[in-house]
């Protein structure tokens, strides 16, 4: 079934913040394009927004780009952003 999408976030046991919506990981809830898609985003784009933007760690593995931060604050900064336009443009998944 789907929902609006609705990130959360995360510290890892490396210390290290990450950020997903985990609500039906099986229904793919967590797919990595999920966000660029809503954001009508090309994925270079959305590459240097994690990066420039919220000061994202970035490496990609078996065709699934993966990211963490190492601080709170600007992982939180995304989480805000994501749910905030996932609410406006109303993106179900």
């Amino acid at each position: 079934m789907s929902h609006l999408m609705k990130y959360s976030e995360w510290q890892g046991a490396s210390g290290k913040w990450y950020a997903t919506d985990v609500s039906n990981f099986a229904e793919g809830s967590g797919n990595w394009w999920n966000v660029p898609r809503m954001l009508n985003m090309k994925l270079t784009d959305f590459i240097l927004l994690l990066k420039n933007t919220y000061n994202a760690n970035l490496s990609y593995h078996n065709e699934v780009l993966l990211w963490n931060w190492n601080n709170y604050n600007d992982c939180h900064k995304f989480v805000l952003y994501v749910n905030k336009e996932a609410r406006q443009r109303k993106f179900f998944i």
